[in-house]
């Protein structure tokens, strides 16, 4: 009987969908946070907001964003959610099982299994805040403006210590982030480089690729225009190779132009070399190398501090392209 009962509860974490039970209790997906191996959802009744993943076993699990010892599987979730003991709980999710799938307001699949790592970056990110008017990305010359546009707002948060966090994506969603602050750089405990890049990605004619996403923010500030943004984060491992690999395969299919906007010294030249050789043959590829200093955030503070020198080659740059960029401040 107790093995019986035990094997009632795996039942219940490996075969109910997490997601379609927290539907069922008003939770709704945020789907602009989501991806193949999370799915975050907020109740609005209570601003409840939870990760849901898919541990290795199959099991479903989930992270509370407000309240770091609210976790665990679905028992867990219909225990606390509910006010249930354990054989409450049993009656409310056998139904669940059925042949015939209850009514709830979407169907929701169960997130990619991922692993303990993944799950714990997925974690640490959702609590992280949007970054707003970030003071140490400020004090690199970077305008609230800039931090405000929405193809960068998902794109930059900032956590409890005050970090700015750049997220990383691969095939499978989120994979890490990278966090800077005034004389801090570091990387998602767990977690893996792949590819930072803005909202727009996929829609805009041209992608600037850069080195970190100061570069980019910084390009931006600069020059503006519809451009997306992309950025390797100061590496380039074999799996991000594979991983920009195809994303440029997409980009041609697409009519997207590449613009190649790594540092201007010998790893700048060495990693746009990499890049070319990653794109397929008659993807429109441009080289755009920093003009002042080393990368593009000394020339954004190069052209903050001498605005003539901005004018006259944002004059330049108006007569092959149809620029237009937000003020230099």
């Amino acid at each position: 009987m107790r093995a019986n009962r035990q094997d009632e509860l795996a039942d219940f974490k490996q075969q109910i969908s997490l997601p379609e039970y927290a539907a069922s209790l008003g939770y709704q997906v945020i789907r602009n946070e989501s991806s193949r191996n999370s799915v975050v959802m907020q109740r609005e009744s209570d601003n409840d907001k939870v990760i849901i993943a898919t541990a290795s076993d199959g099991h479903g699990i989930y992270f509370s964003v407000r309240d770091d010892q609210d976790n665990g599987s679905i028992i867990d979730f219909a225990q606390k959610r509910q006010g249930l003991n354990l054989g409450e709980v049993r009656k409310e999710l056998r139904p669940w099982q059925g042949a015939e799938p209850l009514p709830v307001p979407e169907r929701i699949k169960k997130p990619l299994p991922s692993t303990a790592d993944r799950q714990k970056v997925l974690q640490s990110f959702a609590q992280a805040k949007p970054a707003g008017a970030h003071e140490y990305l400020m004090s690199r010359g970077i305008s609230p403006e800039v931090l405000a546009d929405s193809r960068f707002v998902g794109a930059i948060r900032t956590d409890n210590r005050g970090n700015a966090i750049f997220p990383h994506y691969d095939r499978e969603g989120l994979s890490g982030f990278e966090l800077k602050n005034e004389g801090f750089t570091g990387f998602a405990s767990g977690g893996s480089k792949a590819l930072w890049y803005s909202s727009n990605i996929s829609r805009a004619e041209k992608v600037v690729v850069t080195e970190t996403a100061i570069d980019a923010l910084s390009h931006y500030q600069a020059f503006g225009g519809d451009h997306a943004y992309a950025s390797i984060g100061g590496s380039m491992s074999p799996e991000q190779q594979e991983l920009i690999r195809g994303w440029l395969v997409k980009a041609h299919e697409s009519g997207q132009t590449l613009v190649i906007a790594t540092d201007n010294d010998q790893a700048g030249a060495q990693f746009a070399e990499q890049i070319s050789e990653l794109a397929p043959a008659g993807l429109v590829i441009e080289r755009d190398a920093p003009g002042h200093g080393k990368d593009w955030n000394d020339t954004l503070n190069y052209y903050k501090e001498h605005s003539f020198a901005w004018e006259h080659e944002q004059q330049q740059r108006d007569a092959e392209d149809d620029y237009e960029g937000p003020s230099m401040g």
